[in-house]
């Protein structure tokens, strides 16, 4: 194993919160965190109104809980800078743009249109929402189906099926929670990374879009084996920061298409496979070196090394190493 740089250091959760009765202020910073609009509010007793927004922003992706208690919100809305996706959790409503137009209500979920202006209605309503960085979905795409990461649009309002929107809903639902309703203030880079990739992955399997669609692209061609080994040595030496297939591909000297199917008949995984495991390797070695009155512990461990879930760290582990993590931290 090549020894690599150590993981970075935590970088800091930046959190709005905000809990008022004033309408206004809540579309403002609505607009500011999420998508520009201009709102018009209406309800019968202004002492019943409950408004709260919890938002988190880490390196891009965005995760918030909102909530608008007793009181109609009518907004006209630009086009999304990024790809934005709602899980409903209170409410009623519609999205409406000159294409389509959606009704959503309690455990439904749509996205903010990024093509179009859109008009929106609703009341009593409460949301999670994830916002995800347009260059690192782009290359997911591009990634997952060899599309040019630019062509890569998101096409419809609603979700592509009932099963589909619930796999969205159970992952805003955990994002939100490991951010929002956490109170963290710091995190792992490779943590806030691997949920940016996993909101941005099921996004993109969720909500129609180009990537869904897309024609059969010819074969990406030869790569030299020279060129995967360095793509690999560069992954190993960065094992422990977030690293993108576009990051690696330059390395390597190689488009990432190119190098994904090079990567696949080397070492019968992907480039990003490749990381992961590389990431389960540092953390066994951390574990196994670990200092007995350092009170180090499984779920720290798994969490620097950038895996949101301990269930599936200790799965892999278990998998690759034939015992469980906590083993290694028996004296």
């Amino acid at each position: 194993m090549v020894e690599g740089r150590p993981p970075l250091a935590e970088i800091p959760v930046e959190r709005t919160e905000l809990v008022t009765k004033d309408m206004g202020l809540i579309a403002d910073l609505l607009g500011r965190l999420y998508v520009e609009h201009a709102a018009l509010f209406r309800c019968d007793d202004p002492a019943q109104v409950n408004g709260e927004v919890r938002s988190v922003t880490v390196n891009g992706l965005k995760a918030g809980l909102l909530r608008y208690g007793s009181f109609e919100y009518d907004a006209v809305l630009e086009p999304a800078d990024a790809p934005i996706a709602v899980t409903v959790t209170h409410g009623f409503g519609t999205v409406t743009t000159a294409r389509e137009e959606h009704c959503w209500a309690r455990g439904g979920a749509f996205m903010v249109p990024s093509d179009l202006p859109s008009t929106a209605f609703q009341f009593d309503a409460g949301f999670a929402l994830l916002r995800v960085p347009w260059p690192l979905t782009r290359s997911l795409a591009e990634e997952r189906t060899s599309i040019p990461a630019a062509d890569l649009r998101f096409q419809a309002i609603a979700p592509v099926s009932a099963e589909l929107q619930a796999i969205w809903a159970s992952t805003a639902k955990f994002v939100c929670a490991q951010l929002v309703t956490s109170g963290s203030t710091e995190i792992s880079p490779l943590m806030a990374h691997e949920l940016t990739r996993m909101a941005a992955t099921v996004m993109l399997e969720t909500f129609p879009n180009t990537a869904l669609t897309a024609p059969y692209v010819p074969g990406p061609g030869w790569v030299p084996p020279a060129a995967v080994r360095r793509a690999a040595a560069f992954i190993e030496v960065h094992a422990g920061q977030p690293v993108t297939l576009a990051d690696i591909a330059a390395a390597a000297g190689v488009t990432g298409p190119a190098l994904q199917s090079a990567f696949r008949r080397s070492y019968g995984t992907t480039p990003v496979g490749y990381h992961r495991q590389a990431r389960l390797e540092r953390a066994y070695t951390e574990l196994r070196d670990a200092d007995a009155a350092a009170e180090v512990t499984v779920a720290a461990v798994a969490r620097r090394w950038g895996w949101t879930s301990p269930g599936q760290f200790a799965a892999a582990y278990q998998r690759r190493f034939g015992e469980p993590p906590s083993r290694a931290l028996r004296p």
